[in-house]
């Protein structure tokens, strides 16, 4: 979703292996160590399929790699967010970039932030072609910005152009920018920003929390290429929690009648719509069977013309390799 790898434990000796064996390793040992001698070659390896969906003119897995590992936000608790940006240095993003394209995964999610001044060029320069989607919002741009609507909208605008040097296929208004909008009465500005992005050369997505706001902007038709959809709703005000379960969480609240909710918004739209928070930061992942229900779940619920993403942590797990899986097995 998204430190240093725990050092290799030493195997035990084992016995003596046939002569053919070893000729067969040492056969596969040479070829595996010519194949790293050769520049790119991790990113021209032969990648596995994934099923993919058209947004615009490009060709997008239905499952999307996300970022919120990779930059720290781990939606649980500050120790987890320093151990994920402990880990991912640039090297290991670079890595997961390659190792998501060998697994068949062609396209990235991620918030606008300016470590991609730097991270861009090496991802690049390894010979990986990964499409990029992005996230903006105003306090991606300037953490200093206002939170008027105005400010808002100005900020994201600006943040959506500094986006622009990555060569984006979209970029997609935060769903927590949406949300604000949205209750100031100022969904209209929604409009605003998609003009711009068009005008800027790329697709423009609208991201969500919350289903009711789904609904309007699908009723509004402000012109957008494609949704970005939470499955759960963490952007409920005090008064929200208060009405529906009679308490507030200590947390962002993580409730399991959310999930159905948007899975139904997102099948009465038209466009497609990137689904998030699918394994809810990793609390659907107890049990790797309790992982692949939640896949299964989410590809069942929303439409053919729908992807998930979902960020990955390969701390402990090949998750690239283990996550790709189980959405092929998903929708087979």
């Amino acid at each position: 979703m998204a430190h240093h790898p725990s050092p290799d434990r030493k195997a035990n000796e084992a016995p003596a292996e046939p002569a053919s064996s070893r000729r067969g390793f040492l056969k596969s040992a040479t070829t595996v160590a010519a194949g790293l001698m050769m520049p790119g070659s991790m990113a021209t390896q032969t990648t596995e399929s994934l099923p993919t969906i058209n947004l615009g003119p490009h060709r997008v897995s239905r499952l999307i790699v996300g970022s919120n590992p990779i930059y720290g936000y781990s939606h649980f608790n500050y120790i987890l967010d320093r151990l994920m940006r402990e880990y991912f240095t640039d090297e290991r993003i670079v890595k997961l970039m390659l190792d998501c394209e060998k697994h068949g995964i062609n396209t990235w999610q991620a918030s606008f932030n300016y470590d991609m001044k730097r991270q861009f060029p090496k991802i690049r320069g390894e010979g990986c072609n990964i499409q990029f989607i992005c996230l903006a919002a105003s306090w991606h741009f300037d953490q200093n910005m206002g939170r008027t609507p105005k400010e808002i909208l100005d900020g994201t605008i600006k943040c959506a152009q500094a986006a622009m040097e990555f060569k984006p296929i979209g970029i997609a208004l935060h769903g927590g920018a949406t949300d604000i909008l949205f209750r100031a009465g100022k969904i209209e500005l929604v409009k605003t920003y998609v003009d711009r992005v068009h005008d800027m050369g790329t697709l423009a997505g609208i991201s969500t929390h919350n289903p009711k706001i789904l609904e309007t902007l699908h009723e509004k038709g402000f012109g957008n290429d494609f949704y970005m959809a939470g499955l759960q709703y963490l952007t409920r005000r005090p008064e929200e929690w208060m009405e529906e379960i009679g308490a507030h969480p200590l947390d962002e609240g993580w409730i399991d009648s959310d999930p159905p909710r948007m899975a139904a918004a997102v099948r009465n739209v038209d466009k497609p719509t990137l689904v998030y928070k699918v394994l809810a930061a990793g609390r659907k992942c107890r049990s790797e069977e309790q992982k692949r229900q939640a896949i299964e779940w989410a590809y069942r619920n929303i439409k053919p013309i729908d992807a998930t993403i979902i960020g990955l942590f390969p701390r402990f797990s090949n998750q690239v390799a283990e996550t790709a899986r189980m959405v092929r097995e998903a929708v087979a």
